[in-house]
């Protein structure tokens, strides 16, 4: 399948081949080495480094890379923000004494990213970096160097020792780095500012694609607002380079003013749209179409929707402010989906006659045609299977987005049933030791199976010392998770769970059996039979392969 020309070019021209460069003396980028660039900044008391890679097995050829042109240990580690590309490759780096620098943000968005919608994420996020599609249909991420999921599964990220809000200067061996609280992608982002080399490291609040202010893998939208505070606050700073953590550096202050400008202004550009639309009181398909970037945006390279696409991030800042409905009264009680695929399919002359038409149809009409038959009451499931494989594939060829390439070619896979079963993580213990004991146990809640537990009435109580303790009560099909006194009318405990944080920790993830914990001394489990009933109603595999397919 041949390649759209504008994702070819940036694959070839913008991402390129793993390479160092030194923009400015004394700051090294590794570039295209993996989906994010390492920035190693040499200092008299060793190198500040910002940005870890994905994964140990990404970071270790960077590292021996950066450290073969400047040899020498690390003082500090300094994360953009708490994205896995940007930290899961720590424990290459930190060494004893080595610090790790992050806004106050940090350790609550890091741990989101694993919390109730782990599952959900990880399927999607596994389509839209294209976990099963080949180099030559998706040579690159718009961003850099494909994505190793496999390599990723293996987490080296490592907490941070110090930790800032609104603003801070570290300075190590003679050098200061301005750190800059800075909202954009993320609301733990940061950018770090070399004022004696007049350098900007942005993170992720700039690299040359129009920005992911949605990401198709699932997440909130973005703060596009601070987004755009952060992008005028950086032309304050008149930088004359500039060396994001995606895509490779530019060099010249005026180059530099133009691009970040425009940044800002196709981000408002999308913003403005959606605002103007609803209070128009417009339907969300014309918002939509109206978002659209004028052509004076539209035709800067650095705003090409390779990565993020307008469309996508119109919808999702028209939900996020206003939520799913969009003011259409006909809307508020739309018919179940067979129901509506009878009626619609019915009206066009049946299933054959749809059919029929859907395989000859341009690829957007014929996706629409066969999820309507899809969703019919006669239609077997699989039938149309390979329909729908085909249909991914053409519309694939079609988009020069790289996420909606992945998308839909691993779509394709997942159709003839040609990917990979789920692969677990591998979670290091840096981030074992700093897991949020009460989301652990919140995440339980949405884990119980409730036609496993619709007649029961249960509490188990885990004690885990100076960690605290919950209680968990399966009622009729709910899961209630309460931390500290039970509430009123729980009933009395099946089962007591007596351990540590960290034990427990381990337990949860599958990492300590607990029967080795329990012969170790570390837990012990009063009403051990009630309580492995009462756990085994629960779902407790992080991932899974999904139960639709796309």
């Amino acid at each position: 399948m041949a390649l759209p020309a504008d994702l070819d070019a940036h694959c070839r021209e913008v991402i390129g081949e793993p390479r160092i460069e030194e923009p400015v003396p004394g700051v090294l980028v590794a570039v295209g080495w993996d989906l994010a660039n390492t920035i190693l900044i040499q200092t008299d008391a060793g190198h500040v480094v910002v940005d870890a890679g994905m994964s140990p097995g990404r970071a270790g050829p960077m590292r021996e890379a950066l450290l073969a042109r400047a040899p020498g240990r690390v003082a500090a580690v300094v994360y953009t923000h708490s994205h896995i590309d940007h930290v899961g490759g720590a424990s290459v780096w930190v060494e004893e004494g080595t610090q790790i620098w992050a806004t106050e943000r940090f350790t609550s968005h890091f741990f989101k990213q694993y919390d109730r919608f782990l599952r959900a994420e990880a399927t999607r996020a596994a389509r839209q970096f294209g976990d099963s599609v080949s180099l030559s249909e998706l040579p690159c991420s718009a961003l850099g160097r494909r994505v190793d999921i496999d390599a990723s599964l293996d987490v080296g990220a490592r907490m941070p020792t110090h930790t800032f809000s609104g603003s801070h200067t570290l300075t190590i061996g003679g050098v200061s780095l301005g750190l800059v609280e800075s909202h954009g992608e993320t609301d733990d982002q940061l950018f770090v500012w070399l004022a004696d080399r007049q350098t900007l490291l942005p993170g992720d609040n700039w690299y040359r694609a129009f920005p992911n202010l949605y990401t198709i893998r699932g997440s909130r939208p973005r703060p596009v607002d601070a987004w755009i505070d952060s992008l005028d606050a950086m032309r304050r700073m008149e930088p004359e380079v500039l060396i994001p953590s995606h895509t490779g550096p530019l060099v010249g202050a005026a180059a530099i003013q133009d691009e970040l400008r425009a940044y800002r202004d196709g981000i408002q550009w999308v913003r403005d749209a959606v605002v103007r639309g609803a209070n128009a009181g417009l339907p969300l398909e014309r918002i939509v179409a109206e978002a659209a970037l004028p052509p004076h945006l539209a035709q800067r390279p650095a705003l090409k929707e390779l990565y993020g696409q307008v469309d996508w991030s119109a919808r999702a800042l028209y939900g996020n402010e206003l939520g799913w409905f969009d003011g259409m009264a006909h809307r508020l009680y739309p018919l179940p989906p067979p129901a509506r695929s009878k009626l619609f399919v019915d009206a066009m002359g049946g299933r054959e006659a749809v059919l029929e038409r859907a395989r000859t149809a341009p690829p957007q009409a014929a996706a629409e045609l066969f999820a309507l038959l899809e969703a019919h009451p006669e239609t077997q499931r699989g039938a149309l299977d390979e329909d729908f494989a085909q249909t991914y594939e053409a519309l694939a060829a079609t988009t020069g987005n790289s996420n909606g390439r992945g998308y839909l070619l691993q779509a394709a896979a997942e159709r003839r049933d040609q990917v990979t079963a789920a692969r677990k993580p591998t979670p290091g213990e840096g981030f074992v030791s700093g897991l949020p004991l009460d989301q652990l146990f919140r995440t339980l809640a949405t884990r119980l199976r409730p036609e496993d537990a619709a007649d029961v009435h249960e509490a188990v109580v885990f004690d885990l010392g100076s960690d605290g303790t919950w209680t968990v009560t399966q009622r009729r099909g709910v899961a209630e998770v309460v931390a500290g006194a039970p509430l009123p009318g729980t009933p009395e405990p099946v089962a007591t769970v007596t351990t540590d944080g960290n034990t427990w920790r381990r337990v949860s993830l599958k990492l300590t059996r607990p029967a080795a914990a329990i012969a170790e001394g570390s837990l012990s489990i009063d009403g051990l039979v009630a309580f492995g009933v009462f756990m085994n109603r629960f779902d407790r595999e992080l991932l899974a392969q999904p139960q639709v397919k796309p």
